[in-house]
């Protein structure tokens, strides 16, 4: 009997050891990876503005939840879409106004990284649109692959593949029927320049109707165009096949080609660039080429003030919009390769890899267009830090581009004379070396920027010059700090490379005056003893409560009377 029991008592030994083992890795935190819920609120506007949290969002689904399963079985638990559109499609904030919805709105449903998808109202069902913040009873993943998720996804049965979207933000209803207002008139100011950010030779502004009853119309309203989006393929970034990530940015568009709108100020000549600008902020630069001479894998460049979708703009709510007419319909990443020049190509950072992506090209609700002949002194910023990386000009000022969606990356300071400088916060360009992660498209708990080197006071940053001027700052003195800037213009211009500023200067509410400096060429992060950059700004101390005290000595107990 004794023989006979001593596998039984050997199995039951060792599956006590595994468990003792398993309390102890638990409480220290190595066994199990700790998850934190970051707390996050969801943006609703329409006829009004409502936000909500986590908490209400919760009781919303107790109430009035639906539940989604796909293809693989995964069941997805939420909030159907057309209950949060309820909220603030008119007055009455519980039910959904489907006189509204059939007279006609856009519903864009916007990420945390600002990309979106667009829908109509007529379109939607009450139970085919799930807004969902659990999957299989569990919280979301924070991502697949390198795709954002948490904390809310769009699913649902009559979600066409392309069109879901995670990492939701905010939720706007656009169109007369939400705001009331008839139809307004949708402009455009073209301008050219005799040189950057010099005099205005010539001017126009124009609107969208004229540009229709006077100017050739391009695209029928019928063909579908698309952008290549990011592959979020490391082995496959540009994608020559064009068969990845086709439905980022795609719509059926007519409109006016560029080069018409550019003649009407007198044109562009080779070696010019042009400039436009949208409602908020966002830049997109190309080159006489483009526009003049397109490649037939880009196609005629053209602003669309129509789509088979939304109708005219301001209904068409994206509009005016570039869009290219590729001979295939898709203008890819590599199309953006062979049809621009290297500064002018896109990029979606994610998880520490910079994929190319047409569809930053794809500007929307252009207000102007401007014309430079194209610089004649180009200059580069040397980044410092747990990484060295320079910084074009053209980098730069792409980073500026990404208007009020980025965030934070364009600043401006009026001094006592009254001068507007812009540029970049000095915080901005020190994530950029700071450590390991240079960006993060995430505008919700953003990495690129280390805090916790920052707070505690882990470097000094030192800015320097050509004539070997410098000047420093500790790492706690500019955190986060939209007073200290690096600036490229002063009301609306340009330094000449005449001049001592050029290229750039520091400036700003929280600079004195001896620490001004002009011609900025160089930032450092200057470490000093301690390890550079290897502190995560998100890390989580490992805790070692009592519980793993106890289970340390079970173990330990374990093991003696098993030698015994």
């Amino acid at each position: 009997m004794t023989t006979g029991n001593r596998p039984i008592t050997r199995r039951v030994s060792f599956i006590t050891l595994l468990t003792i083992l398993f309390l102890l890795c638990c409480a220290t935190g190595i066994a199990a990876a700790q998850t934190t819920t970051e707390p996050w609120t969801l943006t609703l506007t329409g006829y009004g503005t409502q936000t909500i949290t986590a908490d209400e969002f919760s009781a919303m689904k107790a109430d009035c939840g639906t539940t989604f399963t796909d293809t693989d079985g995964n069941v997805y638990s939420g909030v159907p879409l057309t209950t949060l559109i309820g909220i603030v499609d008119d007055a009455e904030t519980e039910t959904f106004n489907t006189t509204r919805a059939g007279a006609g709105y856009s519903i864009i449903i916007r990420a945390s990284d600002w990309h979106d998808r667009i829908f109509a109202a007529e379109d939607l069902t009450e139970t085919g649109f799930c807004v969902a913040d659990t999957v299989n009873d569990g919280p979301l993943p924070e991502q697949d692959g390198d795709i954002k998720i948490a904390p809310l996804i769009l699913v649902g049965k009559d979600v066409l593949q392309g069109m879901s979207i995670g990492n939701i933000m905010d939720i706007t209803l656009a169109g007369a029927s939400i705001s009331g207002e008839k139809e307004e008139t949708v402009t455009i100011t073209i301008l050219r320049y005799d040189k950057e950010g010099g005099t205005i030779l010539n001017a126009t502004t124009k609107d969208c109707r004229w540009m229709e009853e006077n100017l050739p119309v391009y695209g029928d309203g019928t063909t579908t165009y698309r952008y290549q989006g990011p592959t979020f393929d490391t082995a496959d970034l540009w994608n020559p096949t064009e068969d990845k990530n086709l439905e980022k940015v795609k719509d059926e568009p007519m409109g006016t080609a560029i080069s018409d709108l550019c003649n009407l100020v007198g044109g562009m000549q080779e070696g010019d660039e042009l400039r436009m600008t949208a409602t908020d902020g966002y830049v997109v630069e190309l080159m006489y080429e483009n526009i003049y001479i397109p490649n037939e894998k880009q196609g005629t460049a053209i602003l669309a003030w129509h789509t088979k979708k939304e109708g005219f703009v301001p209904e068409y709510t994206g509009g005016p919009a570039l869009f290219f007419l590729a001979d295939d319909h898709v203008f890819g990443n590599q199309d953006m390769k062979e049809c621009t020049d290297p500064g002018y190509w896109r990029f979606y950072w994610c998880s520490g890899t910079e994929y190319p992506s047409a569809a930053g090209l794809a500007v929307r609700n252009v207000e102007k267009m401007e014309i430079y002949p194209r610089p004649e002194a180009d200059w580069e910023l040397n980044l410092s830090g747990y990484l060295t990386s320079p910084i074009s000009k053209k980098g730069f000022e792409q980073g500026l581009a990404c208007g009020t969606r980025a965030q934070g990356h364009l600043a401006t300071y009026t001094d006592n004379d009254g001068h507007v400088w812009s540029g970049m916060p000095l915080y901005r360009l020190v994530g950029w070396v700071d450590d390991a992660c240079q960006h993060d498209e995430n505008l919700v708990n953003n990495k690129a920027y280390n805090m916790t080197l920052a707070e505690n006071n882990a470097y000094t940053v030192i800015l320097g010059n050509s004539d070997g001027k410098t000047v420093s700052f500790t790492s706690r003195e500019i955190m986060k700090s939209m007073d200290y800037i690096v600036v490229n213009q002063a009301d609306g211009h340009t330094f000449s490379t005449e001049g001592d500023i050029w290229p750039l200067a520091l400036r700003g509410e929280s600079v004195p005056a001896e620490k001004e400096i002009n011609g900025i060429t160089t930032i450092t992060l200057d470490y000093g003893d301690s390890s550079s950059g290897n502190t995560e700004s998100s890390a989580i101390p490992t805790p070692f409560p009592l519980f793993a005290a106890l289970a340390g000595a079970s173990l330990a107990e374990f093991i003696r009377h098993k030698r015994e």
